[in-house]
């Protein structure tokens, strides 16, 4: 509990939103996506170098968290070519307290989704496509 608010110290505050200017397409998409799937904690769209777009539920730094999904998805695309799997599609963390969910979104974005660790990974990954491809056709 924060001593000085009075509100919960959340790593995940799913019902708050970034939007930085002219990304309102860009947060109706990932709305969207947080209603079909409501397992869903945080779903954010951050640039190929990490700073962060849009945002439906925060994270106390949303800026490091989507640096940290832009160097994910950097070091596992490498790992995929210098294995010669061809380009990454998608990755998956399961962890103990939650799952995450990273996919290219277009040439310049990266879809990152932090959901509860008993998600329904069917229909993640089918809202996450759907979004990905919603957000490549706006930017």
């Amino acid at each position: 509990m924060n001593s000085t608010t009075g509100a919960p110290d959340k790593l995940i505050t799913p019902d708050a939103s970034i939007n930085t200017g002219g990304t309102e397409d860009m947060v109706s998409i990932l709305k969207d996506m947080n209603n079909q799937c409501s397992e869903i904690q945080l779903s954010m769209i951050s640039t190929s170098d990490g700073l962060t777009m849009s945002a439906v539920g925060t994270v106390l730094d949303p800026d490091q968290v989507g640096a940290m999904c832009t160097e994910l998805i950097t070091v596992c695309n490498k790992a995929a070519r210098e294995l010669e799997q061809g380009e990454l599609e998608q990755m998956i963390l399961r962890c103990s307290d939650g799952c995450m969910f990273l996919m290219p979104a277009g040439e310049h974005a990266v879809l990152a989704v932090m959901s509860v660790p008993d998600v329904n990974l069917g229909l993640l990954l089918l809202e996450a496509q759907r979004a990905a491809s919603l957000i490549k056709k706006v930017l």
